[in-house]
């Protein structure tokens, strides 16, 4: 597995950790050989782009970001904004994406291209000292996918020179995108893939897998009967595909020595 095959995770961002600790993570991520980043509008208490974009003031920052996730301005969400204060500008931008209605979501205009066009000139204005590689579309709902409405988003990302993503579809919307799509780049947490994994690698060219420390942690395996040799297949399936990446969080220092050793031998994953 190459470095270039790692995407660093940070939902923290902002929230778990503040501002400083998360500059000083990125910036040890990024001496490592790592500046591939995942993140999303909300992420962080509302903070992940800013802390990225500040990030990319003196390095080069490739950036995966998402569209479709509701946080409403609940009492804990807006503490969070308060606790993790940055300055003014920052502490402005963390409402920005803050929405009250969460079953908008379930509606098709929720998901309209111009509404989408709409957010992603918001995402380059948040990252503008960053790249954005891919474009996500949030576990959208069962229903809201079908081909006509992937043709003409994927042609719109095409355009802007943009991979467009899905991430944690439905299961019932994974035939209609290998078959007819197999260009879409999947996010997925590692449970979903090895579920349908072989027909998700004969179809699918771009795909990222998720949630491994959580999959991982205390020397816990992924299924009952499924120990050192499903991390071999992974990291067989991995190697095989430099387009298929693996997508870990980063919380904390103790994290960095957990990623340090996956570099190292990515079998051990603990």
């Amino acid at each position: 597995m190459k470095n270039s095959q790692v995407i660093i995770g940070t939902s923290s961002w902002g929230s778990k950790i503040g501002f400083n600790k998360s500059i000083d993570i990125g910036n040890q991520v990024i001496s490592m050989g790592l500046n591939y980043f995942d993140t999303a509008p909300n992420y962080g208490g509302g903070c992940s782009h800013y802390i990225l974009n500040s990030l990319a003031k003196n390095n080069k920052i490739l950036v995966d970001t998402k569209y479709g996730q509701i946080v409403r301005p609940t009492p804990k969400e807006i503490a969070k904004r308060f606790y993790r204060f940055i300055n003014f500008e920052s502490f402005k931008k963390s409402f920005k994406y803050l929405q009250i209605d969460k079953t908008q979501r379930n509606k098709e205009n929720f998901w309209s291209i111009d509404r989408i066009e709409k957010y992603l000139n918001h995402y380059n204005v948040d990252l503008n000292s960053c790249e954005i590689k891919t474009f996500y579309l949030h576990s959208p709902p069962f229903g809201i996918l079908n081909k006509n409405y992937l043709k003409n988003l994927n042609n719109f990302m095409e355009g802007k020179k943009i991979l467009l993503g899905i991430s944690g579809p439905d299961i019932k919307d994974l035939d209609l995108i290998l078959d007819n799509f197999p260009n879409i780049k999947l996010q997925l947490p590692i449970n979903f893939f090895f579920n349908s994994k072989d027909k998700i690698i004969k179809k699918i060219k771009y795909l990222n897998i998720n949630n491994l420390f959580r999959n991982y942690k205390n020397n816990k395996i992924l299924h009952p009967d499924h120990g050192k040799e499903n991390r071999k297949d992974l990291l067989k399936i991995l190697n095989n595909n430099e387009k298929y990446k693996i997508v870990i969080g980063i919380n904390s220092y103790q994290s960095i020595e957990k990623l340090k050793k996956i570099l190292i031998n990515p079998i051990g994953i603990v």
